[in-house]
């Protein structure tokens, strides 16, 4: 007894014999006409003329019984001979030409989302949706509402199309391990096509190289590049003050949790060290902003536990309870007191920096000459770019590219509230590429829940899902998996228990089991083989098909839609501005 697995929908048993008949009777067809191809060619290359009997059954039977000479007369055999297996030769050649591509490029996985599955993320559909989300384009013809208006493009859906997009109030969540393409597939496209403000953040200068001189040629805007640590190897030509704008102690608390995520790690997220260095660090900062002081003071005092001065200042802008906590801390246990400092200097270590410093102070005080303010609220209302750099590792620019792109995202926010429809038009692309590295925003989990809604679409790009995990924590980082509209995972996952999770996001599909049983002669009859079929269900991309998906291709897993395969597409075989197909 056997058993053969087919997809559900293969061929009903008792099929076989007819189809292979079928199968050869198109055969003879085709080479017959194949051979009236090459008679007729023979004919006309002897100076015969173009001599093209009629097709069908009289051909063959004049052609089987009489020969070559009888159909293309002065026409030798061995020419048409030659003729028809060169024919041959090229009909093979070209089919299996086609065989490979087709399995290469236009082979997706049996069973994903057809276009009509993934109807909103299609163009027309589309369309109609930036339409109701941005009120700049309600009223502008179809033919003036360019593609790269509609949404962020995501890849063209397999095997054929149309490429798909997401909205305007989507928040996306790429995984996608290293070498997958996605600079040249995703954050470079994105970055290059925003229709408004766009931010993008990465440890290497390829985003910024192949994206500045396009946005500037596109936008007529500036291009701004926030690189305290040379990345790029441009110089410096902005500054940004973190202080400007903190007025109260919850922005403090927010900017100083930038610094202490660089010190937590997944499992001590609030241990007793790292929580009061939060609160003193907080203080001082709080302390520094009101009084128009520097970061570089703030680090200052935190080399020297007894130094009053914050604690005054505090006092003298009526925040008698900052103050009175910095006192307290101050007059503790000395070894908890020094202990509590030594966390908060670990946490600010790229506050004793001179070279990161002068990103961050004023242009008089720095020196740097040609400089000019960052203004985040003009930004969010503008088309500009900006693009963060910072190397990976302890003592980097990485808290304060993190404390940069929070301050835009809550600009954003403040500004569609502001605004009409309270929703940035155009809206603020916030492109987070190793983000886990240099943009550990504690909070990127819960913001995510209401980012979209105010017309500010973040792309957070992860190298594998435990490297959130390290951030963000398994709630945190469950959290925005959970919270991401749209989420992409391209190839090389090798995480087994996240290959899992997918894999049952993906769903299951029903397949054809055919078994078979052989029945015994008596010596006259013949035995028997009896049929029967079956439906199974069986996973439509198993782990292990997963981890083998060819690069350039990724999975996207929109909310309330099936999952769909699509091909990435490379910014330079995508040109900007080119309508959806």
């Amino acid at each position: 007894m056997g058993r053969v697995l087919e997809p559900r929908g293969a061929a009903t048993p008792g099929f076989g014999l007819p189809m292979t008949l079928l199968g050869v009777v198109w055969g003879v067809v085709g080479l017959a006409w194949l051979v009236r191809l090459a008679g007729t060619t023979a004919s006309w290359l002897a100076g015969n003329g173009w001599v093209s009997p009629p097709f069908g059954v009289d051909f063959v039977r004049l052609l089987v019984g009489d020969g070559v000479e009888a159909v293309w007369p002065g026409t030798p055999t061995w020419a048409v001979v030659v003729l028809v297996f060169l024919l041959l030769a090229v009909v093979t050649t070209a089919g299996c030409a086609l065989t490979v591509l087709g399995r290469r490029v236009l082979a997706p996985v049996e069973g994903l989302a057809q276009a009509h599955e993934v109807a909103p993320l299609t163009p027309a559909p589309a369309k109609e949706r930036a339409r109701r989300l941005r009120r700049s384009l309600a009223q502008r013809p179809d033919r003036d509402v360019a593609a790269e208006d509609v949404g962020l493009a995501l890849g063209v859906l397999m095997p054929r199309g149309p490429r798909l997009r997401a909205s305007w109030e989507d928040v996306l969540l790429a995984v996608m391990a290293p070498r997958a393409g996605e600079t040249t597939t995703l954050t470079v496209p994105i970055v290059r096509n925003a229709p408004g403000p766009v931010l993008a953040t990465s440890i290497k200068p390829d985003l910024w190289e192949a994206t500045w001189a396009e946005r500037a040629g596109s936008t007529g805007e500036r291009v701004w590049v926030f690189d305290p640590q040379g990345v790029t190897g441009q110089s410096q030509a902005m500054w940004w003050d973190p202080l400007r704008g903190v007025t109260t102690v919850e922005e403090a608390t927010r900017l100083a949790g930038h610094f202490i995520t660089e010190i937590r790690g997944e499992k001590d997220g609030r241990d007793f060290w790292s929580s009061a260095a939060h609160d003193l660090l907080a203080n001082l900062l709080l302390a520094a902003a009101l009084s128009e002081r520097s970061l570089p003071e703030v680090y200052e005092w935190l080399t020297d536990s007894a130094v009053p001065t914050a604690a005054n200042l505090l006092r003298a802008h009526g925040h008698h309870a900052a103050a009175a906590a910095v006192v307290g801390r101050q007059n503790g246990a000395v070894e908890t007191r020094d202990g509590v400092y030594e966390t908060a200097r670990t946490a600010a270590s790229a506050l004793r920096d001179p070279v990161i410093m002068r990103w961050l102070v004023p242009a008089r005080t720095s020196g740097a000459t040609g400089c000019e303010e960052f203004n985040t609220a003009a930004f969010v209302t503008s088309r500009q770019t900006l693009h963060l750099l910072s190397k990976n590792g302890a003592g980097t620019a990485a808290p304060l590219v993190a404390a940069l792109v929070d301050r835009l995202m809550h600009d954003g926010i403040r500004a569609a509230e502001r605004s009409s429809g309270a929703r940035l038009d155009p809206p603020l692309v916030v492109v987070l590429d190793e983000a886990a590295n240099i943009c550990k925003i504690p909070d990127l989990p819960d913001l995510y829940s209401h980012l979209g809604s105010r017309g500010v679409v973040p792309l957070t790009v992860l190298q594998s899902y435990r490297q959130g995990v390290r951030v963000w924590g398994e709630t945190g980082m469950d959290s925005l998996w959970s919270a991401a509209t749209v989420k992409l995972v391209g190839a090389g996952i090798d995480d087994a228990r996240f290959a899992e999770d997918v894999s049952r996001l993906v769903g299951d599909h029903d397949v054809t089991v055919r078994s078979y049983a052989d029945g015994s002669g008596d010596g006259r009859q013949r035995a028997s083989r009896s049929v029967t079929t079956s439906l199974r269900r069986q996973r439509l991309l198993p782990p292990e098909h997963l981890r083998a998906m060819p690069k350039g291709t990724a999975l996207v897993l929109a909310t309330g839609l099936r999952a769909a395969q699509v091909r990435l597409q490379p910014y330079y075989e995508a040109p900007a501005r080119r309508g959806d197909r």
